[in-house]
């Protein structure tokens, strides 16, 4: 219902563990590289744990997105299984051929290490994956532990991952499975989101889904973290229900008050900590009346504010800026017809646009909408045309003006009538800072480039990076997304002043099109009257 009406690929809030969507925190690409390493090691156990909704089986499936060559997984979902029945299924994960007649413990553990090292003579690893591991029984995981006993003279022909809730580390603490504790190579326990990897995790969700602009302000974002303790699988559910919300209540983004009736029809607000006293309190709410009062509408938090005006700032333009606002002013024109202008300089020439939002067209023409808050200064960086939203207490609606191009102090804005050139100064005061600009998408893959994407995305990702000798990374064919692309990648994020999480987003592909120079990019240095 509402990704349509948010410029939304697909609603991008969904419960299942769905790679596309993996968000790497450094927590979560930590448990990644114990995954990828651990199942090019012999034998042992890999512990990963988490409470409920961390993401423990969205890593999993990222994994086994990227595989490693020559591993063979047997994967078992459901460990509500005997001795005999965890054999079974084992066998069965593994191909394992068997009498269905003969099903003892021995011929079971004998034909299953036929099969080991036969995989071993061919030069290939048997990993075995357990999910919600906390639910085996001490008998059942004593008898996996025995499968590692499988081994050659110089090799363990079975490695072990065990996911979990935080129990099974309670459970493996026993006395009784001591044997199994000290076989654990590598343990990785995933925590609970902060406030800044919440709000960067909704924000990735919504970009690689196909978002333009901000759709939740600060005290929305604020109050999901409040209210899901920081849990992906609850940020998903509540930000699912809030968009439903806003779209019902035909709002244009989500606010606190959508937020806060989204969190009560689903059952209250569970991260409410009744132990807060009354000072804690106080401090939030000031701290929340000064951002209103001081810094809200600056930072466009806050939904609709006061619009910037000059009279409103107490500005007084001098005879030489005479009529600027009101040849500005004739300049701002409707989102649609905003757009179309500025399809125009990327050499893309239409009559109109389809239904729905503008920029959940550009998509059949290999471009995507990058929307976001600052000043000439941010566009100067970005270096591509823009549009720019307007506000004023003189315009009954908000609109645009098509930035065409930046030169010296000048910005130059599309007309009808032919392009005005303005005072960079002085547009920067009477502009609300809000600014939406098209970029071209890879040849290969999508709006961001990480870990479980296509090998031909990240291959072209590789070439890209490689071009740039400061960063020291080959351009030879590596399988996936190896740590030396992901270091490369990360500096570069910080050459460039982005964060550095290892993921190419729009900003990231941006400022890579800008340093490899890549064909058919519309830039702002490049415009000529």
């Amino acid at each position: 219902m509402y990704p349509s009406y948010f410029g939304l690929f697909e609603p991008c809030f969904s419960i299942a563990p769905d790679p596309r969507y993996l968000f790497l925190s450094a927590q979560h690409r930590e448990a990644l590289a114990h995954l990828v390493h651990g199942a090019s090691e012999q034998g042992g156990f890999v512990l990963l744990t988490g409470e409920v909704g961390t993401g423990k089986t969205t890593v999993c499936r990222a994994f086994l997105e990227q595989l490693p060559e020559g591993v063979e997984v047997a994967l078992i979902l459901n460990p509500y299984l005997t001795a005999r029945e965890l054999l079974v299924a084992v066998c069965e994960a593994f191909g394992v051929a068997f009498d269905g007649q003969e099903r003892s413990l021995r011929r079971l553990i004998d034909a299953l290490g036929h099969h080991l090292l036969t995989l071993h003579a061919q030069g290939r690893r048997a990993l075995l994956i357990v999910d919600e591991a906390q639910n085996l029984r001490p008998r059942v995981l004593e008898q996996i532990r025995l499968l590692t006993n499988l081994e050659t003279n110089t090799h363990k022909l079975l490695r072990v991952f065990l996911l979990g809730q935080p129990e099974l580390r309670q459970m493996l603490a026993r006395p009784a499975l001591r044997q199994v504790d000290q076989r654990i190579t590598a343990r990785v326990h995933l925590r609970p989101f902060d406030r800044t990897e919440t709000t960067a995790y909704i924000r990735h969700r919504l970009a690689v889904a196909g978002c333009d602009r901000a759709l939740f302000t600060a005290p929305a974002l604020w109050r999901i973290h409040r209210w899901s303790r920081g849990l992906p699988r609850l940020i998903n559910v509540l930000c699912d229900r809030s968009l439903l919300g806003a779209y019902v209540g035909h709002r244009p983004w989500v606010d606190a008050r959508v937020v806060a009736h989204a969190a009560r029809e689903l059952g209250g607000e569970p991260g409410h900590d009744r132990s807060y006293g009354a000072r804690p309190a106080l401090i939030v709410t000031t701290v929340l009346a000064l951002a209103l009062g001081i810094g809200g509408w600056g930072m466009g938090w806050l939904g609709p504010r006061t619009p910037f005006t000059p009279s409103s700032a107490g500005l007084s333009l001098g005879s030489s800026l005479a009529g600027t606002p009101e040849r500005l002013r004739a300049a701002v024109v409707p989102e649609p017809e905003a757009m179309l202008r500025l399809l125009r300089r990327w050499g893309i020439d239409r009559d109109g646009l389809g239904e729905g939002a503008p920029c959940g067209q550009v998509g059949a023409f290999g471009l995507r909408c990058e929307s976001g808050q600052g000043s000439l200064a941010t566009l100067r960086r970005l270096d591509r045309p823009a549009l720019l939203r307007l506000d004023g207490a003189e315009t009954t609606t908000p609109g645009y003006l098509v930035l065409t191009g930046l030169t010296g102090r000048q910005a130059l804005i599309d007309r009808p009538e032919g392009v005005l050139a303005v005072q960079a100064e002085v547009l920067d005061r009477l502009w609300s800072g809000r600014f939406v600009l098209l970029w071209k998408l890879p040849p290969v893959g999508g709006a961001v480039i990480g870990p479980g994407d296509p090998p031909e995305a990240i291959r072209w990702l590789r070439q890209q990076l490689a071009k740039l000798p400061e960063l020291g990374l080959s351009d030879h064919d590596a399988p996936g997304f190896d740590p030396m692309l992901r270091k490369a990648l990360e500096r570069f994020q910080r050459s460039q002043g982005l964060a550095a999480d290892g993921l190419a987003g729009p900003r990231t592909l941006i400022a890579l099109h800008n340093r490899v120079d890549r064909p058919g990019v519309a830039r702002l240095r490049e415009w000529r009257p």
